[in-house]
């Protein structure tokens, strides 16, 4: 049993009001978290407005950051098995994200040395003559961070290693299913002697924690991971500050009849039901040509009929429980929905033991949320299509844009699809759901707007300030 409070100014702070944290498989208490009312959210402000005043040395982000990376490395197995039991995760890939979220952290160690900065030739115009101008990187100023339950602790380190690194304070407002994952992060920011002021965590209602920095003009950032919705939501209600938003997605790949079916294939495999499918780059929809398609339908449908399900806590399991009773019965009312209308579960589509099986699904209509929505679960659909221009109209006729994959053969293709596929990211003969931790990462249309990876997002988080001399 954990008890955890909020870390603000440096200091845990018991609050009157706490939330029992259960098991996602077992039912059972994990512990209990304090809840924040409008004040403490404002308190958390005012140490990062001190703390900001003050400044950090590049010296001493970095020291930190590397400290920090170090730390969750010596606690592994308990970072996976708090994740695990938060979030149900199984517990291999709650070990997977955790070695992420070490490289993560490592990275942002090293981008705290190595802000950018450039010489402007003013002197290349006669009005610049005698002239000499340079910019400096500017923190942008205090940093709040909103972050989601599918990767609580490497989607919380892709904010907060670049916020630090950048020279800004950050507040963590962690998903309710997440909070002690969060805590035991914070802890380890506190263990590596980080200046009070520098990281906050306030855990407590949204519409309280992040309403109070959405009308808090010392706030000057807010980063975001989550929900389409929600994610414009908050751009709505605070349009003067700077948002990076990663947002949702219904992730498309396309199988041409050149392709290798079978690398294809155990592919589309793992990127749909890895995490329980419960990834902003969980592949959703598959679009194959007619002359590959009986096959690529009969192989993937076989081999997603062996995933095996259930405790998230065993090694073998791929798919556990999602992360609530609703997201589970949401997601299995659009598989009704769409069987009623005429597709056909080739494999899974069926709740057992409360995990909802792993799904292939064909025929569906095009009007289906299936196709049209986040699924956001272990569902994938596939579609089958005359040709390539075919594909690339159904991928692009989505609001959503984060990454696609397609598979071929041909180079001329592989470049066709890479130039008109509307995506943040296009991958050739990989599967769509890969990111490394350092690349570029964000989506277009409605899957978002900034870009996350580590330099990248260090470089949304500054300003360039001119400078210029006169000889």
């Amino acid at each position: 049993m954990r008890q955890q409070g909020l870390f603000i100014d440096g200091a845990w702070r018991e609050t009157a009001e706490s939330h029992e944290i259960i098991d996602a498989w077992s039912d059972e208490s994990v512990g209990r978290v304090s809840i924040a009312s409008a004040d403490d959210a404002r308190a958390a402000v005012d140490a990062a407005a001190a703390a900001l005043g003050v400044g950090l040395p590049v010296p001493e982000r970095s020291r930190v950051l590397a400290r920090v990376a170090e730390l969750i490395a010596g606690r592994s197995e308990e970072f996976a098995q708090l994740i695990t039991a938060e979030t149900g995760k199984p517990i291999t890939a709650s070990r997977a994200e955790v070695a992420r979220a070490v490289t993560t952290t490592q990275l942002s160690a090293e981008e705290a040395k190595r802000l950018p900065g450039e010489r402007i030739p003013l002197d290349a115009t006669a009005a610049g003559a005698d002239t000499f101008a340079f910019t400096v990187p500017v923190a942008r100023g205090i940093v709040a961070a909103i972050t989601p339950f599918n990767f609580p602790l490497n989607l919380l380190m892709h904010k907060v290693g670049p916020a630090l690194a950048a020279g800004c304070p950050v507040l963590v407002k962690p998903s309710d299913h997440a909070r002690l994952t969060a805590g035991l992060l914070v802890s380890l920011f506190e263990e590596a002697g980080l200046a009070a002021g520098w990281i906050g965590l306030i855990t407590g209602p949204p519409e309280i924690v992040v309403g109070a920095w959405q009308n808090d003009d010392r706030v000057a950032v807010i980063t975001f991971t989550g929900s389409s919705k929600v994610g414009w939501g908050l751009k709505a209600a605070s349009p003067r500050k700077l948002h990076v938003l990663e947002l949702g997605s219904n992730t498309a790949m396309v199988v041409a009849d050149d392709a290798d079916l079978d690398r294809a294939v155990r592919s589309a495999a793992d990127a749909s039901l890895g995490n329980s499918g419960q990834a902003c780059v969980s592949l959703q929809r598959v679009y194959v040509t007619a002359g590959a398609a009986d096959a690529f339908i009969a192989k993937l449908s076989s081999l997603v009929s062996t995933i095996a399900y259930g405790d998230p806590r065993d090694e073998a399991t791929v798919v556990g429980p999602l992360i609530s009773t609703e997201a589970r019965d949401r997601l299995a009312s659009w598989i009704d929905e769409a069987t009623a209308s005429g597709s056909r579960a080739l494999t899974g589509g069926t709740v057992v033991d409360g995990i909802l099986t792993p799904t292939v699904l064909v025929d569906v209509p095009r009007d289906s949320p299936l196709l049209c929505e986040e699924a956001f679960g272990p569902v994938v659909t596939v579609v089958v299509v005359a040709d390539l221009d075919e594909a690339i109209a159904e991928v692009n006729s989505a609001d959503f844009a984060l990454n696609t994959s397609i598979y071929t053969a041909n180079l001329g293709a592989a470049m066709r699809y890479a130039e008109r596929a509307e995506a943040g990211s296009v991958l050739v003969n990989m599967p769509p759901s890969f990111r490394a931790d350092h690349m570029p990462y964000g989506g277009v249309k409605g899957s978002g707007q900034g870009l996350e990876g580590v330099k990248y997002a260090v470089a949304e988080l500054l300003q360039e300030k001119l400078i210029v001399m006169h000889a």
